[in-house]
């Protein structure tokens, strides 16, 4: 019977956000707090959490990621099990055990009756057209630009410019994705900002930077 009542909660919880959400596709056991929004057609997989999070127009988030008070652009590409804002412990004391310095914490006991290190997470920043490979984390706070492709197990420790390509732990950009004027104009061109119907005649040249560029120019 409670698996039964269970069942029926979380039918009715995900026809709610569908309701609310009305584009996007929200798979079962995806968990989304009252502060999280998804913009028009994205997706989230089975066990995704999203927390004070808000997931761009079109981006889409495999199964198993963790997403923590983060706001991620439009046409991002996010694998499954990657863990976007990670919390932080405090290494200046004795211990890093919240049952010392958090009663707040959901922990069944603790030697403290207050809070004495807040871990309040600063916002994660993912610009437009950001790649997320399988497995990744980034740590809370970091900024990581647009048209970024972050590899498979990388841990982001520190904002990432446009463009990179990051791998390892910690992870390091090892090369861009183009020449500097070629970023800097997609950059400034905005694609990702705009209407459903230019993206339409644009689509057919977005393979080649060259006859995209042309396209804008020829639109002008």
């Amino acid at each position: 019977m409670s698996q039964l009542f269970s069942e029926l909660k979380n039918g009715l919880r995900r026809m709610l956000l569908r309701r609310k959400f009305p584009t996007s596709v929200i798979h079962a056991g995806a968990v989304l707090d009252q502060a999280s929004i998804l913009d028009r057609y994205s997706v989230i997989f089975r066990d995704v959490t999203l927390v004070n999070s808000i997931l761009g127009a079109y981006s889409y988030v495999q199964s198993a990621t963790a997403i923590y008070n983060a706001e991620i652009g439009p046409f991002c590409s996010i694998a499954g099990d990657v863990t976007i804002g990670l919390a932080m412990h405090p290494t200046h004391m004795v211990s890093t055990s919240p049952v010392f310095y958090d009663n707040e914490q959901p922990l069944p006991r603790f030697f403290t009756k207050s809070r004495q290190f807040a871990n309040n997470l600063p916002r994660t920043t993912i610009g437009a057209d950001v790649w997320i490979g399988q497995g990744a984390m980034v740590k809370a706070g970091v900024a990581i630009g647009a048209g970024a492709v972050i590899g498979a197990g990388a841990v982001v420790t520190k904002d990432i410019p446009p463009y990179a390509v990051v791998v390892g732990c910690p992870g390091r950009v090892i090369r861009q994705r183009f020449p500097q004027e070629i970023s800097e104009r997609l950059l400034v061109s905005c694609w990702w900002d705009m209407d459903d119907k230019e993206l339409e005649r644009l689509a057919p040249f977005l393979a080649d930077p060259t006859q995209f560029f042309d396209r804008l120019d020829a639109v002008k």
